[in-house]
C-alpha cells in the first residue's frame, strides 16, 4: 500500500462526513490547489503557460475561479499571452482565410485545468474502487449522503466497486431518498401540522446527488 493510496482512504472517508458527494468534495479541493500552484508558480513556468495558450485560456469555471484567487499578477500575464494568440489567429484568418488558420482559431486544446482535475478524478474513483472492500470506507459511505451518480456511474463503467460499496452506497442514496418523500408528504395540506426533522434541505443534497458538484471525468 503506498501513501498515495493510503491517503485517497483516509481523505475519503474524512470527506464522507460533509453534505456533498465526498469525490465531488475531494476533486473541488484539487480544483482550488491547481489554481493556487497556478497562482504562485504557473503563471512564470513557460510549460504551463504554453497549455494555457494552446488552450486559448481557460474554461468558464476555471477562468471565473482564477479571478476569485484575486492574485492579479497571475491573471494579468495569463490574460495577455491569451490576447497575444487570440489576436494572431484572428490576424491569419484575415490575412489568409486557409481552412488551416481556420480550424487552428476555432479549434483550441481543452482546458489544462480541466485535464488536470479529469485525471485526478479517475485516480480517486479508482482508488476508492480498490478500497471498496474496507470497512471503514463502507461504514462512511453508508452514513454519507453517497457518491454523486456522475462518479458513481464512472466508477461502474470503469472500475470494479465491491457489493459492500454498493451496498453502502444503496444505503446512503436510499436515506435522502426517504427523506424528501417526507419532505413532499409534509407538504399535503393533511401533514403540514408535523414538525420537520432531517427532511428540509433533502431536496437540495438529491439534487446533488443527481447532477454532482463537479465534472465527472471522460
Amino acid at each position: 500500500m503506498t501513501d498515495r493510496d493510503r491517503r485517497i482512504l483516509l481523505d475519503f472517508i474524512e470527506a464522507c462526513e460533509l453534505p456533498d458527494c465526498p469525490v465531488c468534495t475531494l476533486v473541488a479541493k484539487a480544483e482550488l490547489r491547481t489554481l493556487q500552484v497556478y497562482c504562485a508558480e504557473g503563471a512564470g513556468d513557460e510549460l504551463r503557460r504554453a497549455d494555457v495558450r494552446a488552450a486559448r485560456g481557460l474554461c468558464v469555471r476555471h477562468a471565473a475561479q482564477l479571478q476569485e484567487a484575486r492574485d492579479a499578477m497571475a491573471a494579468a500575464v495569463t490574460a495577455y499571452d491569451v490576447m497575444s494568440n487570440l489576436l494572431r489567429d484572428l490576424e491569419a484568418v484575415i490575412k489568409n482565410g486557409t481552412s488551416w488558420s481556420r480550424k487552428k482559431m476555432t479549434s483550441p486544446q481543452a482546458c489544462p485545468v480541466c485535464l488536470d482535475v479529469a485525471r485526478y478524478t479517475r485516480a480517486v474513483c479508482a482508488g476508492v474502487a480498490a478500497w471498496s472492500d474496507d470497512m471503514s470506507l463502507c461504514q462512511a459511505l453508508q452514513h454519507s449522503h453517497g457518491i454523486c451518480a456522475p462518479h458513481l456511474r464512472w466508477m461502474v463503467a470503469n472500475t470494479k466497486p465491491t457489493p459492500q460499496l454498493l451496498a453502502a452506497q444503496h444505503g446512503a442514496w436510499s436515506r435522502v431518498h426517504a427523506e424528501v418523500g417526507e419532505f413532499v408528504r409534509k407538504r399535503d395540506d393533511r401533514f403540514r401540522h408535523e414538525a420537520q426533522a432531517n427532511e428540509g434541505d433533502a431536496w437540495k443534497r438529491a439534487w446533488r446527488i443527481i447532477n454532482g458538484n463537479t465534472e465527472s471525468p471522460n
